[in-house]
């Protein structure tokens, strides 16, 4: 059983992920018949870091990178070529469109002038913003969880 410390860290995860990485990470591994070390290959971090991240020793992924290609590897996991995917996701140099240079921030628009919807689902895509809704729903936040979900629909 985890220690009280370990129960900590993985709310944390699922807070932030949608579910414990150590579930996400597993299901990748299994889909694409993956041992740990290759899976660290793929994602493009250290294989002690990935183990650190299943084990809740750390709670986030600390290079965007690898975040995004660990959402390639789920988005693509219905492919027929789980070779090509993989080998089209290690090679990946994502670009993420929730990083801006020089301090500026992305223009989301506001909620007075209906945008921030629209501004919202230009940052990330329906299944992050989803996460994060939910996240601010448990955490009380009913008005942003639901400005989110509002995101989340202009991607369908």
């Amino acid at each position: 059983m985890p220690s009280p410390v370990t129960e900590q860290r993985l709310g944390q995860q699922r807070a932030i992920y949608g579910t414990s990485l150590a579930e996400r990470f597993g299901a990748m591994m299994s889909v694409y018949q993956l041992s740990q070390r290759s899976l660290a290959r793929v994602l493009g971090v250290s294989a002690p870091m990935l183990s650190q991240l299943i084990n809740a020793q750390r709670i986030k992924i600390g290079n965007p990178a690898v975040y995004e290609r660990l959402v390639m590897l789920e988005e693509r996991q219905d492919e027929p070529d789980p070779e090509r995917v993989l080998a089209e996701v290690q090679a990946s140099a994502p670009v993420l469109t929730t990083h801006t240079s020089r301090g500026r921030r992305p223009d989301v628009g506001s909620p007075e002038d209906g945008d921030l919807a629209a501004g919202l689902a230009r940052l990330a895509g329906a299944e992050p913003l989803l996460a994060a809704a939910q996240a601010a729903r448990r955490a009380g936040g009913a008005d942003l969880a639901e400005a989110l979900e509002r995101a989340a629909a202009r991607h369908d």
